[in-house]
């Protein structure tokens, strides 16, 4: 999961737990039943924050388990459910979160990631409409709208998502690197390096960025340009200095990478 993944759910889970979203049903709980929950619910953020997802899960569990209508702990649930590639269960999860919160907007966003891991695109993009409805500031979710049309080869569509996920946060890096695949795959090689250089600019780190002006270059017939790009990307991510390289040196065929 990278770090704006991260820092999202841990944003979400510090500031809605604390919020009255997770509306409860007249079944009644013990008090020390909900301090239980809420202290594992805060347990698992703390273990996510740590990139402990294993056990970050299994203190959701244990959230949900001591109080089954605390709806910010199965939203918790279902995005480490995500990050650990149990999409399945993170829909089951996240549906349950959306019975007891309907109008949570962070729960319709991982209901959306986790379809569209499973390839489910247009209930992907519901999910993700109805994140934007009710959180009209939602950049991420404005972003992953853009992904899954770009994988369903609707670039144009993509970069209106973009682009607006841009307006709402100026410097959301992996946006103006995904704004350039949608580019390049619309034959606006230009734009697109300048989109790549721009997500580089904000965050000089990102690795992805760099192969892709690499693999742009190549289309462009740039071969100097993408081996710069190699011999930055070398000590930086080695495996899509490898991808590169085989690009350069053996002539294959690259695809664009987003975020």
């Amino acid at each position: 999961m990278n770090v704006i993944k991260v820092l999202r759910l841990i944003v979400c889970l510090t500031i809605v737990t604390c919020s009255s979203l997770a509306q409860r049903s007249e079944t009644p709980r013990s008090n020390q039943d909900k301090k239980e929950a809420f202290a594992a619910n805060e347990s698992g953020v703390f273990l996510v924050k740590a990139g402990s997802y294993d056990k970050g899960a299994e203190a959701f569990e244990r959230a949900v388990t001591l109080d089954p209508e605390f709806a910010v702990a199965y939203n918790n649930l279902g995005a480490t459910y995500n990050s650990l590639g149990r999409h399945e269960e993170a829909i089951k999860v996240l549906k349950r979160a959306l019975e007891l919160a309907p109008a949570y907007a962070e729960a319709y966003y991982d209901l959306g990631v986790a379809l569209q891991s499973l390839h489910r695109r247009h209930e992907a993009i519901d999910a993700y409409r109805n994140a934007i409805t009710l959180k009209p500031d939602f950049a991420q979710a404005y972003n992953r709208m853009g992904v899954v049309l770009d994988d369903d080869g609707q670039h144009r569509q993509a970069v209106r998502f973009y682009l607006e996920a841009i307006r709402i946060y100026p410097n959301y890096a992996e946006v103006y690197n995904n704004l350039g695949t949608a580019l390049a795959e619309s034959g606006h090689y230009e734009r697109a390096i300048e989109n790549f250089e721009r997500a580089i600019k904000t965050k000089p780190e990102l690795a992805v960025a760099y192969y892709n002006i690499g693999v742009v270059s190549l289309r462009l017939k740039r071969r100097e340009f993408a081996l710069r790009q190699y011999g930055l990307l070398s000590s930086m991510d080695s495996n899509l200095a490898i991808k590169l390289y085989n690009g350069i040196y053996e002539g294959k065929v690259l695809a664009l990478h987003v975020r």
